[in-house]
């Protein structure tokens, strides 16, 4: 997929979410630090031409979509992977279930129960990826780390089998530019 311009993935800021708690369409909201995160974003973007945004529909992401411009185009397609029944779940439990290492197995091909593979959301990314009109300004996207990581693959930037040895930490900025990515 060729891309033109400059894109910023932004993963949204932390959430209320315990560590080790599955979510993914979960629809919570940002811990307290987020003034905090925000303003470090939005500094690290000073200076950008920011053309259009683009959010992920679930809060956490429109929050912080919302505080680096006023219009925000929500797409459902670049909402979190969906775990299907595991949402909400320690991902300890789900590991030890047969479910579970089925999929931490074959994770790109095994949907969960209820829920999506991650070739799935890979897939719905690269249709969002494919319809993004790029102008002469950057286009921002705030989304989730699953979607970052699909986003590089879709755009055969990083194999799929390699998008989980890229570090994706909360307010995560990944510039995209001539086929190359950068962590911000």
């Amino acid at each position: 997929m060729d891309v033109k311009g400059i894109i910023y993935l932004i993963r949204h800021t932390k959430t209320v979410a315990e560590e080790g708690i599955c979510y993914g369409r979960l629809d919570l909201t940002t811990a307290g630090c987020f003034d905090e995160q925000a303003s470090i974003i939005r500094r690290k973007m000073e200076g950008v031409p920011v053309g259009k945004i683009y959010s992920s529909p679930l809060r956490r992401c429109k929050q912080l979509a919302h505080t680096i411009g006023k219009k925000v185009i929500c797409d459902n397609r670049i909402a979190e992977m969906d775990f299907g029944d595991w949402e909400g779940q320690s991902w300890n439990e789900i590991f030890l279930r047969e479910d579970g290492k089925r999929w931490f197995a074959d994770y790109l091909n095994v949907r969960c129960p209820g829920g999506e593979s991650f070739r799935d959301l890979c897939k719905r990314v690269k249709l969002f990826a494919e319809e993004i009109p790029l102008d002469t300004k950057s286009t921002v996207i705030v989304t989730h780390s699953g979607v970052i990581r699909s986003f590089l693959a879709a755009m055969d930037i990083l194999p799929e089998e390699e998008i989980f040895t890229v570090d994706i930490a909360y307010g995560q900025i990944v510039k995209i530019e001539n086929r190359e990515f950068e962590l911000i």
